[in-house]
């Protein structure tokens, strides 16, 4: 849609605290979207109402759609507009990912179908962080699936480690949160850990031919064949094959040609005329 128009807040946002939308400069067009269902949220339209600005969040983090552009074409007087860096600026900052917890890296090896997960956790002055209660989340093969929770030992200086059986087939993501005692006596989290596992199938699968024997007595009851040769398909065999067709038709058409004979020789009169010989002329 390339038409001059102003920009409408339909959401009020964190972000534009300070920004005056309404002052802003006509946009000069825009693509034409429709919104999606909830979570998506309208944060700007146009004045037909139609979405210039939205977003939704997807897992942790957030997804924006901008439906015009930040060019010299469709923005051209955004660009010269003083609060076009203050507008950007405080959107990235919003919707960018904030690291709210420390994150510890968690290894992983599956033998046998077992997982075996280790976390080495470190202070900021890189020594062993000890005296930590930590709990593993394992969520999948489906995604949304079932979540299992399993409890990491601590078996050596700063390092936390679990056990646990993989149940079925695909991948499994990991999750593991680290807690410490406060001074309240209260559970306060020092990190987190994320992590990956697959449990591919056996490869014997892979292997497998086909069941020729089976495919082969399954023809044989349906009175088939095994890969039989092409004209062999459309051979019936000693098979009647009987089958109906109507022939009301050709009556019809017989009927129409007898009456159009009928009426041809009716009109015409052929047999009625009467032959007269021909009178000889006398001699002068």
């Amino acid at each position: 849609v390339e038409e001059w128009f102003p920009v409408q807040v339909a959401t009020h946002a964190d972000f534009l605290k300070g920004i005056s939308i309404q002052s802003a400069p006509l946009l000069h067009g825009y693509v034409a979207t429709q919104m999606k269902g909830p979570p998506a949220q309208l944060i700007l339209a146009s004045d037909r109402g139609e979405p210039i600005l939205a977003r939704w969040r997807v897992g942790l983090g957030q997804t924006l759609a901008w439906t015009s552009d930040v060019k010299n074409l469709w923005a051209v007087d955004w660009l010269r507009w003083s609060g076009f860096s203050k507008f950007w600026g405080q959107l990235v900052r919003e919707h960018m990912r904030h690291k709210r917890h420390r994150e510890l890296d968690m290894k992983t090896e599956v033998v046998g179908g077992k997982v075996h997960a280790v976390v080495d956790a470190f202070t900021v002055d890189e020594r062993f962080d000890n005296d930590i209660e930590s709990k593993l989340y394992v969520t999948g093969p489906e995604p949304g699936g079932d979540r299992r929770e399993f409890p990491m030992r601590q078996t050596a200086p700063g390092r936390y480690e679990a056990n646990f059986e993989l149940d079925a087939y695909g991948s499994f993501l990991l999750r593991a949160d680290h807690n410490k005692p406060g001074k309240n006596g209260d559970l306060k989290n020092v990190g987190v850990s994320y992590g990956h596992v697959s449990n591919p199938y056996p490869r014997e699968y892979a292997s497998f031919g086909p069941d020729t024997e089976r495919l082969e007595r399954a023809a044989a009851a349906g009175g088939g064949t095994v890969d039989p040769a092409v004209k062999d398909v459309w051979n019936p065999g000693d098979e009647k094959i009987v089958y109906y067709e109507q022939l009301w038709n050709r009556f019809i058409l017989a009927a129409i040609i007898v009456f159009l004979l009928d009426l041809l020789v009716r009109r015409i009169r052929i047999f009625d005329r009467k032959f007269l010989p021909k009178k000889r002329r006398r001699a002068a």
